[in-house]
């Protein structure tokens, strides 16, 4: 979340899909929920046949619910040091284009 001049937390917010999202509770809230909380992990355990990868598509949904003030748990999008933690905890469910995403506003 961004600061505007006088040190108040602006929230962006949800599109009308990712908003229908929440409120239903659907697999895309899900995943970036599970992002958030990173609970990613333990629900491949669940399944071990099948592990889902995270997409971009996810990773964007987290980054919004996080910009809206929806998740207190964050995953610190801005900070070059806790992406490149969390990719390298998570880097057996993320894809090339996932990594490229994540650092691509390092380059």
């Amino acid at each position: 979340m961004a600061s505007d001049k006088e040190g108040k937390v602006v929230t962006q917010q949800l599109t009308a899909a990712e908003l229908r999202s929440l409120i239903k509770q659907t697999a895309p809230y899900r995943n970036a929920h599970a992002i958030l909380a990173d609970e990613w992990g333990a629900r491949a355990q669940e399944n071990p046949l099948f592990q889902e990868p995270i997409t971009v598509a996810d990773l964007q949904f987290a980054k919004d619910l996080q910009a809206a003030g929806v998740s207190p748990v964050k995953l610190e999008f801005d900070d070059y040091g806790a992406v490149q933690r969390w990719i390298a905890a998570n880097q057996q469910y993320l894809t090339p284009n996932d990594r490229a995403w994540l650092q691509r506003p390092f380059d």
